[in-house]
């Protein structure tokens, strides 16, 4: 007994001196080589996966409460189907997991993408309630991020697509962006859209304040008057970093809206504290947060939300970054 204990320990001496380091959970894990052969695999302890492996079309993997998945350096897990983590399971990826154009990646477990690691997204992914995906990789958002239902935690990095030019606006990841540096053409826009003011009204209601809004949707032409206004009155340095260039302006887009007071002061009132933490609820954040004037170009506004979207709100609310951050803009 003796002897077979220093054979494995000097075996598990030239494994480290190979440059392979594996933990106690991986060491006693089995091989992942291939799936089954029905619709639905089930990993129910620990496995490992070396070498690409395929999830095909019409089958799921399931990493159930209790399995362990590992996709080591090297190794890419694609799904052309699906895979579900249950609340328990666990995903550990040095490797690549590829999320091919109508499969869905469910997590209610956990993922950890190490530093090596990544998950290129060109499909659905889903975040349930209990799910968590952290660590230092990388989840590269390739085409949209309508794609993804978030109803848990996600502080792994997100990576999102390069701005797309369509009809004189601006998109990254479908989310129209508009700033100092993205415009709008003359003729874009018409009243605030209808999802973003259900939004609001629902909102209000549930927030037991006033919570008017003092200025909605505005067109490119009284935008140009209201910037002339103000540059009129403080200059046209002073009244670039609180008012927009036309074309440049947020209202334009019918998405967002200044409510109840243009005063900093607002963040202070128990309207504005309970605008700022619960907002993203409603599908709107704060759109020129304290102390980002260098990045959104603006003062801070506690009083200007933009409308993204819940599950798009509680992303960029969760990140702490202004959208031109999350969307990789800044």
């Amino acid at each position: 007994m003796k002897l077979l204990t220093r054979i494995f320990a000097l075996s598990l001496a030239v494994i480290c001196m190979m440059g392979i380091t594996i933990s106690a959970s991986a060491a006693k894990s089995t091989l992942l080589s291939k799936l089954s052969s029905k619709s639905v695999t089930n990993i129910t302890s620990a496995r490992t996966i070396k070498q690409d492996l395929v999830v095909d079309e019409g089958k799921t993997l399931y990493v159930r409460n209790g399995g362990v998945l590992y996709v080591n350096t090297g190794a890419t897990l694609t799904l052309k189907g699906d895979m579900k983590i249950a609340n328990g399971g666990a995903v550990y990826v040095r490797g690549n997991i590829i999320v091919n154009d109508s499969s869905l990646l469910s997590c209610s477990g956990k993922i950890k993408i190490l530093s090596s690691g990544s998950v290129k997204l060109d499909g659905r992914l889903w975040v349930n309630a209990t799910g968590n995906i952290n660590g230092k990789g990388k989840i590269y958002v390739n085409d949209s991020f309508s794609d993804i239902r978030y109803r848990g935690r996600i502080t792994a990095k997100l990576v999102a697509p390069k701005p797309v030019r369509m009809n004189g606006a601006t998109y990254v990841g479908g989310i129209l962006i508009v700033n100092k540096q993205y415009s709008l053409p003359e003729n874009y826009g018409s009243g605030l859209t209808d999802e973003a003011y259900n939004a609001y009204t629902k909102m209000k209601k549930a927030s037991g304040h006033n919570m008017s809004i003092v200025s909605g949707f505005r067109s490119y032409q009284k935008q140009q008057n209201t910037f002339n206004y103000w540059c009129n009155k403080d200059g046209y340095d002073k009244a670039v970093t609180y008012s927009a260039l036309p074309g440049h302006s947020e209202h334009q887009t019918g998405l967002a809206m200044d409510i109840t007071s243009l005063s900093q002061t607002y963040a202070n009132t128990a309207e504005g504290k309970w605008l700022a933490a619960n907002c993203h609820k409603y599908g709107f954040i704060i759109r020129y947060p304290k102390g980002k004037t260098e990045i959104t170009g603006y003062i801070y506004e506690p009083w200007h939300i933009r409308y993204l979207g819940t599950d798009i709100a509680k992303m960029v609310y969760d990140s702490g970054l202004t959208l031109e951050e999350f969307l990789g803009v800044a």
